[in-house]
């Protein structure tokens, strides 16, 4: 038999807030822990740096081709 809560009836028309309510209160759930970010750290900054230099590199060459034009 399946769980109405899980698998509504297809022909009935459901509000998808009040289904997350409904699961959120049977999970126990409440407030939710705070999150906060991660430190971004070794290779992954040394990337980050490298995409940011990418694309200042990226927008110097576009400018000059603006500036240049189609000859």
């Amino acid at each position: 038999m399946q769980n109405k809560n899980y698998y509504p009836d297809s022909k009935e028309t459901s509000d998808v807030s009040d289904g997350f309510a409904s699961f959120l209160l049977a999970e126990g759930g409440g407030e939710l822990a705070p999150l906060s970010r991660a430190p971004v750290q070794g290779a992954v900054k040394i990337a980050f740096w490298g995409l940011r230099l990418y694309i200042v590199a990226m927008l110097i060459l576009v400018s000059i081709g603006f500036t240049r034009g189609m000859h």
